[in-house]
């Protein structure tokens, strides 16, 4: 694809969407619209066109990200600085536990740490939290959220995961893990105590819900495939039930993720009357707490 041509299409695509795309979805795109074939190498000589583009400001730096490369940088120039950051960091970040009004709490897992800015787009106005797992999650990881999964569920209620993974023998394979390990690890320290005591242990439910990719959606949206790779040990099954094409979750249009998430999670909302009045003391205790940061800044 001549530079020219592709320039402007990767304007066009970026301009399509609110929030920063990965370069791979942006390859998603340009495949999607028929304009390169989806191989390897069409890929890698996109990334070095994109690099051509960005340094030359063809292509504008802020509407890419790339979330496996964050550095945090902590440090200010000075107190008024700090107090700043301190009135906009309370703005967006401080929101109450909305799922603490609900018989039900929810978190959205995805694969892939390049899409969980999109799904955190989605589910914005719930406070849900997005928890990219990199493939398999490690120990660590796992023991971390089944403890924030337990605390959260103090009360007695459920836990709902709403999963995000590819189409593919390791990505389905992930979603079984990811709901065999919850099991195990949810309520861990209550369930050694139980041991030790030798009593009856009642364990949270958790209930993983693989909410994309299915092959319903491969068909709706016309998913461009990939080979499945026959060097993974589970593709035998995976084959036997699918064929050897296999579908990346990037490869939906980001828009049409954002709606589908948004609208899975909506529908867990059971009690609107105490979703709302959450809402409203979230929203007066923000009031307050800005009141108390702008008398610091005197």
């Amino acid at each position: 694809m001549k530079y020219s041509a592709l320039v402007n299409a990767v304007n066009e695509i970026l301009a399509g969407y609110s929030v920063q795309l990965t370069l791979r979805q942006v390859y998603y795109r340009l495949v999607a619209a028929g304009l390169i074939p989806n191989t390897r190498s069409n890929y890698n000589q996109l990334s070095n066109q994109l690099v051509k583009a960005r340094e030359s400001g063809d292509v504008s730096d802020s509407r890419f990200t790339d979330r496996s490369r964050q550095i945090e940088d902590v440090s200010f120039d000075s107190p008024q600085q700090f107090i700043e950051t301190c009135r906009s960091t309370l703005k967006s970040r401080y929101v109450r536990r909305f799922w603490d009004s609900q018989p039900v709490y929810c978190e959205v897992w995805v694969e892939k740490d390049a899409l969980s800015q999109v799904l955190a787009e989605a589910v914005y106005p719930f406070n849900t939290i997005v928890a990219p797992s990199r493939g398999y999650s490690s120990y660590t990881y796992l023991l971390e959220a089944a403890g924030r999964i337990t605390r959260y569920c103090s009360d007695g209620k459920d836990a709902i995961i709403l999963d995000f993974r590819d189409h593919d023998p390791s990505g389905f394979d992930m979603s079984r893990d990811l709901q065999n390990r919850l099991d195990k690890y949810c309520g861990w320290p209550d369930y050694v105590k139980a041991k030790l005591a030798k009593v009856k242990y009642e364990r949270r439910e958790v209930e993983v819900r693989r909410i994309a990719l299915t092959y319903d959606q491969v068909k709706q949206y016309s998913l461009i495939p990939n080979p499945v790779k026959q060097a993974d040990r589970r593709s035998n099954g995976y084959v036997s039930q699918y064929g050897d094409q296999c579908w990346e979750l990037d490869a939906i249009e980001p828009n049409e993720l954002i709606t589908l998430c948004r609208t899975v999670v909506d529908s867990l909302i059971v009690d609107r009357d105490a979703w709302l009045a959450i809402k409203e003391q979230d929203k007066s205790e923000r009031e307050a707490l800005m009141k108390q940061l702008e008398g610091m800044a005197v």
